[in-house]
């Protein structure tokens, strides 16, 4: 199936995304999301501040947030910047980040009828392409997520998209109905210029792909 790749630009494309990812993440873990408060008890989150969509004509098949700043990691997975400077110290490349400029995926939602042909692989690897996450002329971002062990395992290990463990992402109602003893949440770091394989660090949207059906 060809799919067009494309950031959100107007005021149409951006409704159309959230629209989206509510119906998903109402539907399926009874939350609502919010422009400016936020409770992880009432199970209200903040929007993301950009999206990438996936298009197929006309049709909207999924799409993926990214928070520009106040990270979900930083906010509520108490996480530091001593964390993050520790990996990157490991990995031997905190100099090029010495402001530690973050961007953070989030809230990947496909349309239920769009679902099991590859797309949330497609979206996520998309999403870390350069000219989708970062912005002309900042210093180079490092990329965070939280999510369940069976994401990092399945649709980053899909899309070939390394994390590096930060710590055990703590308890929130909000999260209730997705995670569990058996599939807990994590925090992660993801440094582009290593963990992120060119083909999707140097994708540059709007950008037509083939996606494969899972399993083809």
């Amino acid at each position: 199936m060809r799919v067009l790749f494309r950031r959100a630009e107007t005021w149409t494309d951006i409704t159309r995304c959230k629209r989206l990812v509510a119906e998903v993440y109402n539907r399926e873990y009874g939350v609502f999301f919010s422009e400016e408060a936020y409770d992880l008890t009432a199970k209200i989150e903040p929007w993301p501040h950009r999206f990438l969509m996936a298009l197929h004509g006309r049709d909207l098949l999924g799409t993926i947030g990214l928070y520009e700043r106040n990270t979900y990691v930083e906010r509520f997975g108490a996480v530091t910047d001593e964390d993050f400077a520790s990996l990157l110290e490991d990995a031997g490349c905190r100099d090029r980040h010495p402001s530690m400029h973050k961007r953070e995926t989030t809230k990947l939602s496909i349309a239920h009828a769009a679902r099991g042909h590859g797309l949330a692989t497609a979206l996520l690897g998309a999403a870390h392409a350069r000219a989708f996450y970062a912005d002309a002329g900042m210093e180079p971002p490092v990329m965070v997520s939280c999510g369940r062990l069976s994401i990092y395992q399945r649709v980053y290990g899909r899309a070939g998209v390394a994390t590096r463990t930060v710590r055990p992402f703590p308890f929130y109602k909000v999260h209730e109905h997705y995670r569990s003893d058996a599939d807990p949440m994590e925090s992660r770091l993801t440094i582009p210029e290593l963990d992120v394989p060119p083909a999707w660090h140097e994708l540059e949207p709007p950008v037509e792909l083939d996606v494969k059906r899972e399993g083809a």
